[in-house]
Parts: structure tokens; sequence; C-alpha cells
């Protein structure tokens, strides 16, 4: 092998390059480095975000309750102390009476002689008046008394005679008194009704 032959050969291998890479002076003109392919699938080690938990169960809910049923009125026992066509009672009344200094008051007012003992521990009165009228064939009295709880419901029935009626022209002062269960009662109400009489 001639000299000349052996620097050609050196300076072709050398030219080739031995594998290796030269850094270029050049920052700009630097290749970026081939990514290397992972040899084995990625597999992700962290599981799975789990869903939140949920809430704990609390007590079941309740359903609504059912608004409570009114309870039907129960008629309530009258015991009649009198009824007066004429008294000295000449305004319209409806009173319920408790104690004994208002009965007493009443009791004067329509003068109708010995007053009846009431035991207001256990009873009270009601007194219903239909006032002065010019004539004779007017009444008045507590058609009935019910209950519903603690409330009292008193119907007054007030009678009036027809056109054709022939009555006296007596000033008169219907009065009804009656006494019923005071137990429980906490308060009361009047309802009026009229009644035209035929003669």
């Amino acid at each position: 092998m001639s000299s000349r032959f052996f620097p050609l050969t050196l300076v072709l291998v050398l030219a080739c390059g031995s594998g290796s890479i030269r850094p270029s002076d050049d920052p700009d003109n630097i290749a970026p480095a081939p990514s290397e392919a992972p040899s084995a699938p990625i597999v992700d080690t962290d599981p799975a975000p789990s869903p939140a938990p949920a809430p704990p169960a609390g007590p079941p809910a309740e359903a609504p309750a059912a608004a409570p049923e009114t309870p039907a009125d129960s008629i309530v026992e009258i015991r009649r102390i009198g009824r007066w066509v004429g008294s000295s009672i000449r305004g319209s009344r409806r009173l319920v009476i408790r104690d004994q200094g208002t009965w007493s008051q009443f009791w004067s007012e329509l003068g109708a002689g010995v007053r009846p003992e009431v035991d207001f521990s256990r009873d009270l009165v009601i007194a219903v008046a239909s006032g002065e009228r010019t004539s004779g064939g007017h009444d008045i009295q507590v058609r009935s008394v019910t209950r519903a709880g603690g409330e009292l419901r008193i119907e007054v029935l007030e009678t009036s005679p027809g056109a054709g009626c022939i009555t006296t022209t007596a000033l008169t002062q219907p009065v009804d008194v009656v006494v019923v269960p005071a137990a429980g009662v906490t308060g009361w109400s009047f309802i009026d009704r009229n009644l035209n009489r035929d003669c």
C-alpha cells in the first residue's frame, strides 16, 4: 500500500465519523435530540379518582303531616231556667255569664223573682233578649248549643208575628235563659236566625 493511499484512507475515515456527534458552534443550528421510543407501554400506576362519597344517609324524610281533621260539632245539653215574654230588659242582649256577680246583676235587671242558684265551677249561663217590642207575638229562644273543641256555637231564634196575625198591642220584652256545662269552654259565638210566624 502506498504512502499516498494511507493519508487518504485516514481522511475518509475521519470524514465519515466514528459515530460521535460534535457540538455546533451555532446554537440556532442545534437539532433537537431524538426522542427515544419507550421499550414497554407506559402504565399509569395511580388509580382513577374515585367518585366523591355519598353523604351519609339520614333518617328517611317524613311525609308532611296531614292537617288535623276538624272535629264534628257535638250537641251540648241545655237546661232551661226560664223564658219570659214580659221582662224589665228593654235592650237586645246576647250574654254568656260565668260568675256569680254578673249573674246576680243580670237577674236583678230581669226582675223575675227569686234568683236560681247556679254552680259556676261546673256551669255557665246563656241569656238572650230581643229588646222591647210594640206588640205581642214576639219570642226568642236558645234553639241549640253545639261545641267544637272549646268553642260554643249558640243558635238563637227570634220569632215575629206574620202580617195576618192578630196580636195584642201590649209592649213585650222576650228573654230566654239557659244553663250549659262550662268545662273546657274557651270561647263562643252567637248565630241569630229570624222567623216570621204564619198565623
